[in-house]
């Protein structure tokens, strides 16, 4: 018990023993080396998810880059857009013109009072007087006679009523089926468009039932693209899928089998008719949320389905002042807010910014070294 005992030696003093010590320019190379390490792990991650993006949108349709914004916050982004115009001045220019659009000036106007703007008295009388002298009854008059005799002579004035109630119903279906068949029958040329539009419409039902949606909406749509195509309003791309629905989506050899409505809806193909039928759906709400006139102003505006598409999207966020918005912000602008970078392309940049931000931390040490080596050069020479 009086002797000393030997001390104990364990593996960790071993390990202690042997483990040489590291000076803090070891400890600083080692860290460098491992964060290194991570930030090429970083880049080459960034790059992947990069390289994948990229070949998901090569694979992609062109116009997918851009998406239609969500319903929910359509209305916010024109809000914001709108707040930043004044209506005032885009209503006496339109005064300014002549002939005056009065379609646009009266949309301007309830634009005014729904954004809260309060309109100068002087800018009222003056509207007041205008519309007087353009608007009477007996301007009216005349406009209703020619508006009746021939749609193509229809401005969109009030005297477009006259005009359109007849195109505006079944009726009008029926009768340009039979105008256009007599004169096919009699070998003359016939109208596709107009054959196409009224198909679409007395098969509305029908095509609906396949493709989706409201009939109610296709049959409004169809009627209202009618009196758009006999006052000139659409624009050949959008007579495209009209003039394809009469060539390759009705069954022709059974035509003169039909005797009913029902049996002309039997005739459609619909996975032919399906854009026709899109394109009328589109106007049939644009029609039911802004009125005939309004919607007239704006489709003769439009050049694409697409773009059908996009201002009907904008009509249902805005109701009644679409037509002013679409005046003040201008096409290019009013289409534009009503879409957004897909989430694709933010998937691609946030790849390309990881990796570009990896890429610099790597290089950042090696540009500072070479830095500090360039001034140093420049002191000596300097010197000299």
């Amino acid at each position: 018990m009086g002797r000393g005992l030997a001390p104990r030696i364990t593996a960790g003093h071993l390990v202690r023993m042997v483990k040489p010590h590291r000076t803090p320019e070891q400890r600083r190379t080692r860290r460098l080396r491992v964060e290194r390490g991570i930030m090429l792990a970083l880049a080459l991650v960034s790059l992947l998810w990069t390289g994948f993006w990229l070949r998901e949108l090569s694979q992609a349709p062109v116009g997918s880059l851009m998406v239609n914004r969500a319903a929910s916050s359509l209305e916010a982004v024109y809000e914001r857009a709108l707040a930043r115009e004044s209506v005032v001045a885009r209503i006496e220019a339109r005064l300014d013109e002549t002939p005056r659009d009065w379609v646009v000036i009266e949309a301007l106007i309830d634009l005014a009072e729904a954004q809260g703007e309060v309109l100068p008295p002087a800018l009222l009388a003056r509207h007041a007087a205008l519309d007087a002298e353009d608007n009477g009854w007996i301007a009216t008059g005349i406009g209703c006679a020619a508006c009746a005799w021939d749609l193509s002579l229809c401005d969109l004035g009030a005297a477009l009523a006259c005009g359109v109630a007849v195109n505006l119903t079944v009726l009008g279906d029926l009768m340009v089926l039979a105008r256009e068949g007599g004169r096919y029958v009699a070998g003359d040329e016939v109208d596709q468009v107009d054959i196409g539009i009224a198909f679409v419409g007395l098969a509305a039902t029908g095509l609906v039932v396949v493709s989706g949606g409201s009939s109610l909406a296709v049959k409004g749509g169809a009627a209202f693209l009618r009196v758009a195509h006999r006052t000139g309003r659409l624009a050949p791309d959008l007579l495209v899928p009209f003039r394809r629905a009469v060539v390759l989506g009705i069954d022709w050899a059974r035509l003169p089998a039909a005797r009913s409505t029902d049996d002309l809806a039997a005739l459609a193909r619909p996975h032919v008719l399906r854009p026709a039928v899109d394109l009328a759906q589109d106007l049939g709400g644009l029609t039911q949320r802004l009125g005939v006139r309004q919607a007239l102003h704006l489709t003769g505006s439009m050049d694409t389905p697409a773009e059908v598409a996009r201002l009907s999207r904008a009509a249902e966020a805005l109701g009644p002042r679409t037509l002013g918005a679409f005046e003040l912000l201008g096409k290019s602008r009013f289409l534009r807010l009503g879409l957004r970078l897909s989430d694709e392309v933010w998937a691609l940049f946030t790849g390309l910014i990881a990796a570009l931000g990896s890429m610099a931390a790597l290089v950042a040490p090696l540009l500072s070294r070479l830095g500090r080596l360039a001034l140093r050069a420049g002191l000596r020479l300097v010197l000299r």
